[in-house]
This record gives structure tokens, sequence and C-alpha cells, in this order.
């Protein structure tokens, strides 16, 4: 569990390593277990939201809307590997320095630890600000490597809040400090637990887990129009937006929980994908939510209107865009026929599996 801060934060930028959210038991100085850990880590589609009025800015840096997760198998390496000496050393080939040095750092505060580190991060397809949650699934994927190199001393929920609660994204051009960007936990979760379908819900606690039969392929289509802009600005843009969020949170958010509740956990508990898809529909296309997240490409409701006779005529159970998009992903046993489609609208196709199995540790050597 986590305690607060006692530090007021604004829309400022903060250093990297920052702790604004720490744990309410003390965890003490640990010995390092492995002296190398290579693992691969999974990513995250975010399909709806529980309470969109709850991503509202908070200087607590603690967010509670809550969120529907699918893993697939976007995958990232991460090698960790100790020094002689007491360095946290990044590899030039590594993306994202600066996000892999701001999990690193908050790893070190929260283990105590006095070695140091060479990281190695391989994520050539690194798929950044559409929908993937690249960011904190850097950031989880580091923070995974090196708690299991210390014999995983923070339980994974508690590590979940965590890295949710002190997160930041890349300032272009900025070395050592970042933007406070809102985050639910979800690219932890989907490392972390081991399911193809995570539902988090109050602080990133994961609340229901369902695993999804192999049968199912992800065809996710990306606008190939699409601005990458820096976090600053996609900031200012989504601020304006806010309003929206909170609206489309108080005006749906009773009939949201009961589905979830009531429709979508039962779902998952007898593997009915179709029902779990109707939920996200129905959030995404009839409760305004598209509209509220083309504040990322302007197109996206136009796009997303021409595209939902996917879900309607039952070519996929799951049809939605991820986090705000501008990624729409279907989740499907026709991957060709969705595939076809989103290519006739100009999109840039992807083809993953669903990830049933959390992060895999690829090779571990014995600290002697």
């Amino acid at each position: 569990m986590l305690k607060n801060k006692p530090i007021k934060r604004n829309l400022s930028p903060f250093k990297v390593g920052s702790v604004f959210n720490t744990f309410k038991k003390t965890i003490g100085e640990n010995s390092l277990k492995f002296r190398s850990i290579s693992l691969e880590y999974p990513s995250r589609l975010n399909a709806m939201a529980m309470d969109p009025s709850k991503i509202d800015i908070d200087e607590s840096f603690r967010y509670t809307p809550g969120e529907v997760v699918f893993s697939i198998s976007l995958f990232r390496k991460v090698t960790v590997s100790k020094r002689n000496d007491s360095q946290i050393v990044i590899s030039e080939l590594s993306k994202r320095p600066t996000l892999i040095r701001h999990a690193a750092l908050l790893m070190k505060k929260a283990l105590k630890f006095k070695e140091g580190f060479n990281l190695s991060i391989e994520n050539a397809q690194e798929i950044r600000h559409c929908g993937f949650g690249s960011s904190s699934s850097l950031i989880a994927s580091v923070a995974c490597a090196i708690n299991e190199a210390y014999g995983n001393p923070i339980k994974g929920n508690d590590l979940i809040k965590y890295l949710a609660q002190n997160h930041g994204e890349e300032i272009d051009g900025e070395d050592f400090y970042l933007n406070p960007v809102q985050c639910i936990g979800g690219s932890a979760a989907a490392g972390i637990c081991k399911a193809g379908l995570i539902l988090l819900a109050g602080e990133s606690s994961p609340i229901a887990e369902m695993k999804i039969d192999d049968s199912y392929k992800v065809v996710i289509g990306i606008p190939t129009d699409v601005e990458d802009l820096d976090s600053n600005i996609l900031m200012e843009k989504e601020i304006k937006a806010l309003p929206k969020f909170i609206l489309t949170g108080k005006k749906h958010g009773k009939t949201i929980a009961y589905n979830i509740l009531h429709k979508m956990i039962p779902a998952m508990t007898e593997g009915d994908l179709k029902i779990i898809g109707d939920i996200i529909y129905d959030y995404r296309f009839n409760m305004g939510s598209i509209n509220n997240c083309s504040f990322v490409y302007k197109k996206l409701p136009k796009l997303c209107k021409e595209l939902s006779f996917i879900k309607k005529d039952n070519l996929a159970e799951v049809l939605s865009i991820s986090s705000v998009g501008p990624a729409i992903f279907a989740i499907t046993k026709k991957p060709c026929i969705c595939k076809n489609i989103f290519e006739s609208k100009g999109l840039k196709i992807y083809v993953f599996n669903i990830n049933n199995n959390g992060y895999k540790i690829l090779k571990k050597i014995k600290n002697v």
C-alpha cells in the first residue's frame, strides 16, 4: 500500500527520479539475488475507462478512473547487469533514456540498493503517443527487471501503484526533467498480471483477470498522418478537452459501473469476449468517448464511425480505440478481413497476439 508524500504539485516539470508517493511499509535494504536479468515485457491497450471524470489533473499523482486493459505481444527486451561501481549506465542503442533512468532511480529509492547497473533495452518497435502506453510500459519493464534482480521484494500490486503514482513522460530535448502525465497503471498490470484482460479500479488495483483464447488476434490500425507531438503539446491539448471527460463521467458513470459489475465481470468468468466487447463499444461509440479523445486526431470520430460496422457485423468481438488514440484496434478471429478493412482506410497495420502470461524471464544469472 502507498501513502501520499505531502508535496503539492502542479503541471510544472519535475526532476527525473522524483518520488511523490511511496510505500506505507518500509521495504528496507535488499540483497542482490541475480547479477544479470533479461526479460521480455508486453504492451497494453486501454480499451475504456470506468469513470473518465477521474482523469482530471490531480496534484497528488493518484488517479482513479479505472481501466479495462488488454495485454498484447508487442514486446521490448530489457537486460539489467550488475556493474563494479554504483553508476546507472544506459546503453547508447536504448531509446528514450530519460524514462529508463527515471525507472531505475524510482527502484533505487524504493529498494535502497547501492549497486550500479548497465541497462539495455531493445525497443526498436517503439510506437510513441499512439495509445500503446509506451512510456509507462518502458518504465514498468525496467522496474520489473530490477525488482526481479533483488528477488521481487516489492509485491506486484504495490509495484503497479508505485509506478502509476510516480509517472512522468519525457520532454523533447530535455534530459533531466519529465512532464507529469496521468497514469492509471495499465502498462504495469499488463506485465505483472498473468492475463490477457485485466480490470483496474480505485488506485490502480487489479480486481478481475481473464485469459483469452489463442485463436484471437489483435489487429491495430494507426492513421499515417498523425503528428508525433511532444508530451508538453499533448498535455496542453488534453487539458482543454478535460471538461468533456468529466461530463461523460458524470453523465454515464453509474451506467458504466453497473455494466462493469453486472455484465463485464460475469462475462469474464464465463470467457464471453463478445459481451465484454459490447460494453467497450457502448462506452466508446455511444457515450462520447471517441469525440472526447479527438484532441489527439481530429479525424478520429469520422474514421471510427466508418469502421463501426466491424463490431455491428460481428467481424470482431472487440472494436475500440486505445487510451485517447489514435490507434484503433479489433480483437477478432477474422484478422485478414479486419486487416483489409483497416488498410482500405489508409491505416498502418500491426497484428499481435494476446499475451496471457505477463512478462517473461529470458535469462537469470545468480549473484555470487
